[in-house]
């Protein structure tokens, strides 16, 4: 299950040899160290455009001090995915159960294509994540160090796609191609858009969800099926998950947490299976690829996939500018022939 099957949560995951976690502690000193750095977050309020957020720019340790007023309608979350020091990174990722400390990503990808080795998130009352799907289908955890924080977990399937107007969002391998070597899935849906009740935890409520613009005036009056899995995550605890399903969070309280996300031997395949999918290898090729494959350690198949993976990517791109240019010639030939003066 740790390996992306279904969510799991781990209790008190991140004590271990080195002795309890001092999760405030070391917030402490996150915030001590970047209080005056300048960071980008996501203001939300009720009269912007659906699926539209507010980008702000402020010194962490202001945003720190207002994120606590949040409410449903107004509400700030912060995502940073570059603000941590490696020695902040070393402190946590070191205490990672065993069972999570192999992590491909960081032992045989090439260093042009790492993916960041944690992110540092501050959420305010009533604040959300978008709903979507991760790129690479890895692994994903999430550490909460403090507060209380709703997840909705749906899996992957052509109808929740649809229902959910999935957009493939490139996210890694830009500085290769424009398409990139990975996608995630992306939708504008809100699963948590309104609440019927005070949204805490001990009273009752309803949160009524926001269908995906594609389907305003359609779809819009389908109801949603109940997530797949449904976690309320406490301080303290872990959940690991696979990350290419769709998951939305929502902040009950003030939240802390830091998350990654990991590709080890047994993931591995599902990994390299997303990027020869997104760049555009057939269902055969794939699954041919990954069997004669299976027996490489690590970097061999890595280095493989990627080398099948560009020679598509870039082939399929051959042919699409091979079609835009005949497109081209033949618009301007007709653009070019005499006009009919009948």
């Amino acid at each position: 299950p740790l390996d992306g099957v279904v969510p799991v949560i781990l209790s008190s995951a991140l004590d271990s040899v080195h002795g309890p976690w001092d999760a405030a502690e070391w917030c402490r000193r996150v915030c001590d160290r970047h209080g005056t750095q300048r960071v980008k977050f996501s203001h939300r309020r009720s009269d912007l455009p659906q699926g539209q957020v507010q980008h702000v720019e402020a010194p962490l340790q202001m945003f720190l001090s207002e994120v606590v007023s949040g409410t449903h309608e107004a509400n700030s979350l912060y995502m940073g995915e570059h603000l941590l020091e490696p020695d902040e990174q070393k402190d946590v990722l070191q205490r990672l159960p065993g069972i999570l400390q192999e992590d491909l990503f960081r032992e045989s990808f090439p260093p042009e294509l790492s993916v960041p080795a944690l992110c540092f998130i501050v959420g305010g009352p009533g604040s959300r994540s978008t709903l979507h799907a991760d790129h690479l289908s890895w692994t994903g955890w999430n550490v909460l160090l403090s507060g209380t924080k709703l997840w909705h977990f749906y899996k992957r399937s052509t109808s929740n796609d649809r229902l959910f107007a999935a957009r493939r969002v490139p996210q890694w391998g830009l500085d290769v191609h424009p398409l990139g070597l990975a996608a995630n899935w992306s939708s504008d849906a809100d699963l948590f858009f309104h609440c019927e009740g005070e949204p805490r935890l001990g009273s009752s409520h309803a949160f009524r969800p926001r269908h995906a613009s594609a389907h305003v005036g359609g779809g819009a009056g389908v109801a949603l099926p109940r997530p797949d899995f449904e976690v309320v995550q406490r301080a303290g605890e872990m959940i690991v998950f696979p990350g290419d399903w769709w998951h939305q969070t929502y902040h009950y309280t003030a939240s802390v947490a830091v998350c990654a996300q990991y590709c080890n031997r047994r993931n591995l395949p599902r990994v390299l299976g997303h990027i020869l999918d997104w760049c555009g290898t057939s269902v055969d090729v794939s699954s041919d690829f990954l069997k004669s494959s299976s027996s490489l350690e690590p970097a061999a198949q890595v280095r493989q996939a990627l080398e099948v993976a560009m020679k598509y990517r870039f082939q399929r791109a051959a042919v699409l500018d091979d079609q835009h240019r005949r497109h081209v010639k033949s618009a301007a030939t007709a653009e070019a022939r005499p006009k009919s003066m009948g």
